[in-house]
């Protein structure tokens, strides 16, 4: 097999890996409370007599009203604002008396009965710290969680797609006197009017053949790009299409690099229609490049969960920590505190490899799973549209508009994911 023919491959089992994760139940499995964040030493290997951590909620999970647990509900305080109600549980070594309280002082009764413990909690802000405490062979022992609640969460799509460089070179060879003489940006645009979906273009600074790059684009097309702003939005997505990967084990300063490079170029050209609301090629950076995202104004980047034993090769997961990964299998979100991202599963599978009469299927595999439902992803990549590309797709204007189509009909609302919290919640 080429190079590229098993880069399309590696990212199809992307894409399609996420949308049958969707598949997965509510209580596929445990959730470790105890991410790498946690505070204090590591919890001890489970059924271990002096096993110590929270199982619920788990550190930096992303919660909302109608999630499913560990949320129970909602309840109006004292003061008429609407508090979480959630459900607290851990294990605690047998006979260990046990404190539970927030950050904030505030204590939380909770039950302990065969080494397991169980509370609720009434969480009124966006982040929420945990704590319980104990003694363990004479020694305090405390550990944390942090739930983070997206406050009146509704359901919403994002629509992007990868890979933009084709049609910088058709304008600017063609010289158009519109961008949308340019029969893509057409063909967006009217499923934007059919449809009122808001569309971001995440691109490249050169062709793969590297025969055009964004300095030759001109700049006066500056203002009918800030004239549709309000659907249509560019954003870094990597230098080129080649090397596979290319952020996989890059330095700060490397993708510090590229990203402005891009991003000015964007800048010029677009103006406001500029968006940092992007998707990284490939879906991987190392965690000392989050940062670099975060400083630039990114709020939250797409992913994929993974279960531990899964067989297929470990990318397009930004190096994520395995018991977040398999977090995400089954929940919608979680947050890196020291870098603020947030990491999220929201794909249903990319409308370039999905035929139209499988791409219902796909959507309401995943928006039958509460934890999963609220932030879905319609997707694919530029390549598709153009017929001169050997793996072009003719029906794909038809592919989007019945993703669009479907999640309209239930209720779902197009965003940017770069507006309010988590995605458009408050």
């Amino acid at each position: 097999m080429t190079n590229r023919n098993l880069k399309r491959a590696s990212r199809r089992t992307f894409l399609e890996t996420v949308a049958l994760g969707a598949t997965a139940g509510v209580f596929g499995s445990v959730c470790h409370a105890t991410s790498p964040a946690a505070e204090g030493p590591p919890a001890e290997a489970a059924g271990s007599p002096n096993e110590f951590r929270f199982t619920e909620p788990f550190d930096g999970g992303v919660i909302h009203e109608e999630c499913g647990p560990p949320v129970l509900g909602t309840e109006t305080g004292p003061d008429g604002k609407k508090m979480l109600k959630i459900r607290v549980a851990g294990s605690v070594p047998h006979g260990a008396k046990l404190e539970l309280f927030t950050a904030a002082g505030q204590k939380i009764p909770a039950s302990v009965q065969d080494g397991a413990f169980q509370a609720v909690a009434l969480l009124k802000d966006r982040i929420t710290e945990i704590k319980a405490r104990t003694t363990i062979n004479g020694a305090p022992r405390e550990i944390r969680t942090r739930a983070v609640w997206a406050k009146n969460a509704s359901r919403r799509f994002r629509c992007y797609i990868d890979d933009h460089s084709f049609f910088f070179r058709d304008i600017c060879a063609k010289n158009y006197k519109s961008i949308f003489d340019c029969f893509y940006l057409a063909r967006l645009r009217e499923l934007h009017r059919n449809f009122g979906a808001k569309i971001n273009l995440n691109c490249f600074n050169t062709t793969p053949e590297r025969d055009f790059r964004l300095s030759m684009f001109p700049d006066k097309y500056k203002s009918e790009f800030e004239d549709n702003a309000d659907w249509l939005r560019l954003a870094f997505h990597s230098e080129n299409e080649f090397p596979d990967i290319p952020y996989l084990n890059a330095t700060p300063e490397k993708l510090a690099a590229d990203f402005d490079l891009v991003a000015g170029e964007l800048k010029r050209i677009a103006g406001s229609a500029y968006t940092a609301g992007l998707q990284i090629h490939w879906a991987d950076v190392p965690p000392d490049c989050y940062r670099v995202l975060a400083d630039r104004g990114v709020k939250m980047l797409q992913t994929r969960g993974r279960r531990p034993d899964a067989k297929e090769r470990k990318i397009c997961d930004y190096h994520l920590p395995d018991d977040v990964l398999e977090y995400l299998c089954d929940n919608q979100g979680w947050m890196h505190f020291e870098s603020g991202l947030i990491f999220y599963s929201g794909s249903t599978g990319g409308c370039d490899w999905t035929p139209v009469d499988k791409i219902a299927a796909n959507i309401l595999r995943r928006i039958e799973v509460p934890s999963k439902s609220h932030l879905i992803n319609i997707a694919g990549h530029e390549q598709y549209w153009w017929p001169f590309y050997k793996n072009f797709v003719p029906d794909i204007y038809e592919r989007y508009a019945t993703a669009f189509r479907f999640v309209l009909d239930r209720g779902y609302k197009p965003i940017w994911i770069e507006d309010g919290f988590f995605g458009g919640a408050e």
